[in-house]
């Protein structure tokens, strides 16, 4: 499991007590896999155990995006029955993640599809 073995392996590298590594070692606790998905609302619960205030936009513009711009991954959804956040552990929790990056890809683009069409009635 490259996914997990990396953010097991990369998790002591922050320091000790860091939010990082508080986050990094809940999900190893309790966030391995899409049936363990874990919401936002818990791992916050936890930071504020340790006495860190994190928003999930904090979260999200900091450590989940390291994570996904290297090898270690955090994995997410937003849709019912595996919402929240969680390790890969196999195929199927990539391919969750996979499925989720397609629709916000897709969505995406008709955004742009729609922008592309006001810019071409404006200045045709």
């Amino acid at each position: 499991m490259p996914f997990l073995q990396d953010i097991q392996q990369t998790a002591p590298h922050y320091p000790q007590g860091s939010p990082e590594r508080l986050i990094l070692e809940f999900l190893l606790q309790h966030g391995v896999g899409r049936v363990n998905a874990q919401p936002w609302a818990a791992i916050q619960a936890h930071l504020q155990l340790h006495g860190f205030e994190w928003r999930l936009q904090t979260f999200q513009q900091g450590l989940l995006k390291v994570t996904r711009e290297g090898d270690m991954y955090i994995g997410s959804n937003d849709h019912l029955p595996y919402r929240g956040y969680f390790i890969i552990a196999d195929r199927e929790d990539a391919e969750l993640m996979a499925e989720w990056y397609q629709r916000r890809i897709g969505a995406e683009q008709a955004r742009l599809d729609h922008l592309t069409h006001l810019i071409n009635i404006q200045w045709p």
